[in-house]
C-alpha cells in the first residue's frame, strides 16, 4: 500500500521498561482506547503480548475486539450497554454511582457472573464518578452484604501540569477514599491523567497513555511515524492554481507531486500549506488544500518521481505546535488511517 504507520516495537518497549523501571513494583495499565491513539490496538497488543501489563479502553466495543487478541486484564473506563457481556469474556468495567453498582450486581446474580467493578472517584476532574463520601459507603457496605468487593478504585488527574493546588487537593482526597476500604479487600487503586507517572502518588497501577507511545517525557522515544508514497506528478504554470478553493497559485512554472494521504485519513485541513514533509533528506513543502484522499506537494529543485517514498510525519510534536493543538490529538486522528500498520523492530 502506497500510506504506512510504521510502528517502532524497539522504541515502545523502550517506553515501557523505562516507566516500569520509574515506577518500579507498581503496575502499569497500558491505555489503547482510540485504537491504541491512533497507533492501531491490535498491532500494540501484539507488539506487547510477553509483557506484564493490563489495558485500558473506551467502550464495549474496544474491549470485546481486544479480547479476541489477547487474555490480559482489560478494564473498560467508559459507561457500557451489555455489561453481561462483559463479565462473559472476563472484562473489567467502570462504575460510577451506588445505584450503577447495584444494577450490576442484579445483571451477575441473575447469570451468576462474577463482576470485576472498578469505582471511579470524582476528586476534580468532574466528568464521571463517585465524589460524596457518604455514597462510597453506601458502595462498600453494599458489596459487603452481597460478599463481593471492588477489583479496583480510581481517579483522574485533570491539571497534573497547570495547578499544583488543585492537584494536591484531588490526591487528598483520593487517598480520603481508598483509607475507607476494607483492610482484607485485594482493590488496586489507580490512577491516570497524563503525567501521573512522573508524580508522586500513592497508587498500585498507573494509567500510561501518551508516554507509553513516546511523549512526555524527553526519554521517551515516540513509536509512530506516517509514510506515503507520489503518485503523480503535474507541471504547474505561473497563475495557475493548485488544489480545492484556490489553496495556493504557483508564482512560477514548477513542479507538484500528488501524495494520496488526506484529512479522511488523518492529516488535518488545518495543516494546508504550512505540512512540510521529508524527501531523501530534504525538507519539502505542501502546496494547495488538503483534499479528503490527498495532498500536493512542491517538488520543486529535486528529482522525485512516481513511486518515491516520502515521510509525513515521525513526531507528533511538530504537527501538534503548527495546529496550535496536542500530541494527543495529532496521533488519534490516524485511528481511522487507510493504510497499513507495520511493525518494525527498530
Amino acid at each position: 500500500m502506497f500510506n504506512q504507520i510504521i510502528l517502532n516495537k524497539s522504541n515502545l518497549l523502550h517506553n515501557l521498561y523505562y516507566l516500569e523501571n520509574y515506577l518500579q513494583d507498581r503496575k502499569i495499565c497500558v491505555m489503547v482506547k482510540a485504537n491504541a491513539y491512533g497507533h492501531g490496538m491490535a498491532e500494540i497488543a501484539k507488539c506487547l503480548q510477553q509483557e506484564n501489563v493490563s489495558y485500558g479502553v473506551s467502550n464495549e466495543e474496544e474491549a470485546l475486539s481486544l479480547r479476541k487478541i489477547t487474555d490480559k486484564q482489560i478494564i473498560v473506563f467508559g459507561a457500557c450497554i451489555n455489561y453481561q457481556e462483559l463479565m462473559k469474556n472476563d472484562i473489567d468495567f467502570a462504575v460510577f454511582s451506588f445505584q450503577m453498582v447495584k444494577n450490576i450486581c442484579k445483571i451477575a446474580k441473575k447469570f451468576n457472573l462474577q463482576p470485576k467493578m472498578h469505582l471511579c472517584l470524582n476528586t476534580g476532574m468532574n466528568r464521571y464518578g463517585v465524589n460524596d463520601r457518604n455514597e462510597f459507603l453506601k458502595v462498600i457496605n453494599f458489596l459487603v452484604k452481597q460478599k463481593l468487593e471492588l477489583a479496583g478504585i480510581y481517579t483522574h488527574f485533570s491539571s497534573l501540569t497547570t495547578d499544583e493546588n488543585y492537584t494536591e487537593r484531588q490526591k487528598r482526597l483520593f487517598y480520603e477514599f481508598c483509607y475507607c476500604l476494607p483492610k482484607d479487600w485485594r482493590t488496586i487503586t489507580h490512577v491516570g491523567g497524563g503525567k501521573t507517572v512522573f508524580k508522586d502518588i500513592d497508587a498500585k497501577m498507573f494509567r500510561t497513555g501518551i508516554e507509553i507511545y513516546g511523549y512526555g517525557d524527553e526519554n521517551l522515544r515516540p513509536v509512530m511515524s506516517v509514510k506515503s508514497k507520489i503518485v503523480d506528478t503535474v507541471n504547474v504554470k505561473a497563475g495557475e492554481h493548485i488544489g480545492y478553493l484556490c489553496g495556493y497559485t504557483a508564482q512560477k512554472d514548477m513542479l507538484v507531486g500528488a501524495v494520496p494521504l488526506g484529512y479522511a485519513d488523518g492529516l488535518p485541513r488545518k495543516l494546508s500549506n504550512k505540512l512540510t514533509i521529508l524527501y531523501k533528506g530534504k525538507l519539502l513543502q505542501n502546496v494547495g488544500n488538503i483534499c479528503m484522499d490527498c495532498f500536493m506537494v512542491n517538488l520543486d529543485k529535486t528529482k522525485a518521481k512516481t513511486g518515491d517514498e516520502i515521510l509525513i510525519m515521525d513526531n507528533a510534536c511538530s504537527l501538534a505546535k503548527i495546529l496550535g493543538t496536542t500530541e494527543y490529538e495529532v496521533l488519534t486522528n490516524f485511528g481511522h488511517f487507510r493504510g497499513e500498520r507495520r511493525i518494525v523492530e527498530s
